[in-house]
């Protein structure tokens, strides 16, 4: 019984942390239908900012700098406000100008802003623990209830939220913003018509939400005594899953939803079967069969994502400058064949000069990566450039093709029945195929119960299938080996000659990429492709004009999942190693982010967003700051996609993005 409720005790505390950064989530997305990803990484500013101001010093950007030394009770409050200015910052300069961009747009904003705050924090404040100081409630002495401890950190947490929660209730339902607050989020362009400041009640709500994060960071930092720059991406992924298993949008559905996901996660870490290392996949579980069965959350209505009929991608307006200036080179060819064929073949110049350019090995295995990454790209770029498919999973087939190969060259051949598996080279071309055709049917899979699901549900339903799988790969030790990863794996050969070196490597994967390349061409030029354009443009007219849009898109997650598969086997055979740590999230939004960059929906899109990041990230090496501070690489690729997202969302070949119709 004590244990019992000791569990209790910890799950409350844990549900109202869960609870707090929740609201954060509800209430943009109540006016908006938009999920910051960013509340993640202000609820770690909270924690690193009240820290920093309650130490007499702390070490920024490498230099030891004096601070206040503020009590807890005066730092949590400034840190609060100062977050706050933050997500007003953010709103007004990457959020605003998006405000009727299509669905995509905001969303990939949203996680740029998430990649740049956290490599921002790792320059400042480095990429160890900064250890809360001691302060009045760590030092007080815990209240014994029966054989259970409740520390007054613990007390404060639940007291703080529940506060905190009525006041924001009364707020709403209470005050002249509160109300301005509700209109907003029942119809925008109605409350604008009727004379609400709806620019200021957003703003206000961005201001509210990053509050709320700060603290339930301060509170989550205080609980477990550090500060991190990734201790916000798993506490932020799970407080949103807390908002849509409450009804996103409904502030006590957040509440109520925190709380849940709290309980869920206590209990099922401590009574199901190794559920302390499965007590992340236990949130992601939760909100996979709650999209299925019940997507409107507990207290949510049915109400339709009244955005997701914008299309995902579907950008329209005047043409920018930019644009006009793009037509006019394009023009200056004799018709469009002649500016594809060059465009195909400045890439052919570009992948055989890597040999005179860079002719060093260290070069060419750099552009092994190049290859790798465009690879991906393009096999996501099926999926979101081309269906229009918002996919945050993607790399489960990644992950599905490289541990097939690799289970089955190493686990299986080598260590279970001793084979020389230098005798059976030509297994690695036939696991090209096995391992893509074995992603394909986890697409297949995967993309079925996302079926009635379009726009950020679509997102979020597929970020918890890729979670799932990572999870999976990190606590299944007796298959995957777990966090060791898996080591020799063999180098590919051919005819017995191994292709171990750089370059040869690279020609390998620059036919995989060509033959990928080509076959992705062939599928978008059919009746297949032109039906997955007309899903992206409109999915509802899609249907009414009599395209099987179910069927269709189950296509585009298995044809994508294969060339993430085909991509997973030559990764592993390439690398002679895999871990868990190479299938993460923040790798599937840099694979998204290169075919931003590039330019989605189209085909060389994806290679050129590979190429310019991937050599970036290496020529930035040899600049001083850069070499002192290596995470402002990432942070620039943030900005950068924002700035993008804003003056030019179709990326920097999106004149060549594919049509709705064509000739």
């Amino acid at each position: 019984m004590d244990i019992l409720l000791q569990f209790f005790i910890n799950a409350l505390m844990l549900g109202a942390i869960y609870a707090l950064a929740a609201v954060a989530y509800t209430l943009v997305y109540g006016i908006l239908e938009m999920i910051n990803f960013a509340f993640g990484e202000l609820f770690m500013f909270g924690a690193f900012l009240v820290v920093s101001f309650m130490l007499p010093q702390v070490s920024l950007f490498g230099v030891m700098v004096p601070m206040p030394g503020l009590p807890f009770l005066l730092a949590a409050p400034l840190a609060i406000f100062i977050v706050a200015g933050m997500g007003y910052l953010i709103e007004r300069c990457a959020y605003r100008p998006l405000r009727f961009a299509p669905r995509l747009a905001p969303l990939i904003t949203a996680i740029a802003v998430s990649v740049a705050l956290q490599n921002l924090a790792q320059s400042v404040w480095g990429a160890q623990e900064l250890a809360y100081p001691s302060f009045f409630l760590l030092e007080a002495k815990p209240i014994q209830i029966g054989g259970a401890y409740i520390s007054m950190v613990e007390i404060a947490v639940i007291v703080t939220a529940a506060v905190v929660m009525t006041a924001l209730h009364f707020y709403v339902k209470k005050t002249r913003m509160g109300r301005a607050m509700r209109a907003a989020a029942q119809d925008v362009e109605a409350a604008a018509l009727m004379g609400i400041p709806v620019n200021r009640v957003i703003a206000m709500a961005f201001i509210i939400g990053s509050g709320l994060a700060a603290l339930a960071g301060i509170f989550y930092g205080a609980v477990y005594l550090f500060a991190h720059p990734h201790m916000g991406f798993m506490p932020g992924l799970k407080a949103m899953v807390a908002a849509v298993l409450g009804g996103i949008g409904n502030i006590r559905g957040a509440m109520l939803g925190g709380i849940v996901l709290g309980f869920a996660e206590t209990f099922g870490a401590a009574y199901l079967p190794n559920g302390s290392a499965y007590r992340d996949a236990i949130a992601f579980g939760i909100l996979i069969l709650l999209l299925l069965f019940r997507p409107q959350g507990l207290l949510g209505t049915r109400l339709p994502n009244r955005l997701a009929d914008r299309g995902a991608m579907a950008f329209k307006g005047s043409a920018s400058a930019i644009d006009a200036g793009l037509a006019r080179l394009s023009a200056f060819f004799a018709g469009r064949d002649l500016v594809r064929y060059a465009s195909w073949g400045i890439l052919a110049v570009v992948a055989v000069s890597v040999f005179f350019i860079f002719p060093s090995p260290y070069w060419a295995r750099v552009f092994v990566f190049v290859l790798i990454y465009a690879l991906l790209a393009s096999g996501l770029n099926i999926v979101v450039g081309f269906a229009g498919l918002l996919d945050l999973g993607f790399v489960a087939f990644w992950a599905v093709g490289s541990y097939f190969t690799s289970i089955l060259f190493v686990e299986v051949l080598a260590k279970g029945y001793g084979v020389d598996v230098s005798s059976v080279w030509w297994l690695f071309y036939v696991n090209l195929l096995l391992g893509g055709g074995l992603a394909a049917l986890f697409g297949m899979m995967l993309g079925y119960p996302t079926l009635r699901l379009r726009g950020d549900y679509l997102a979020i339903m597929t970020l918890g299938f890729g979670e799932i799988i990572r999870l999976v790969a990190t606590n299944w030790v007796d298959l995957t080996r777990g966090p060791m990863g898996i080591r020799g794996i063999p180098v590919p050969s051919l005819f017995g000659y191994k292709l171990g070196s750089p370059v040869q490597l690279y020609l390998l994967g620059l036919v995989l990429l060509a033959l990928a390349v080509f076959l992705i061409a062939l599928m978008v030029r059919s009746y297949l492709g032109r039906a997955w354009v007309a899903i992206r443009e409109d999915e509802a007219a899609a249907e009414a004009m009599g395209i099987n849009t179910a069927r269709y898109k189950l296509y585009a997650y298995s044809a994508g999942g294969f060339f993430g598969g085909v991509t997973g086997v030559f990764f592993a055979h390439s690398q002679q190693y895999i871990s868990p740590l190479s299938f993460t999230l923040f790798e599937n939004i840099l694979i998204l982010m290169l075919i931003v960059l590039g330019g989605m929906g189209t085909l060389a899109g994806p290679i050129i967003g590979a190429a310019i990041w991937v050599v970036f990230l290496e020529v930035a090496r040899d600049m001083p700051f850069i070499q002192q501070h290596p995470e402002l690489r990432f942070m620039a690729l943030g900005v950068l996609l924002v700035v993008l997202m804003i003056f030019r969302p179709q990326g920097l070949l999106g004149q060549k993005r594919q049509p709705l119709m064509m000739s």
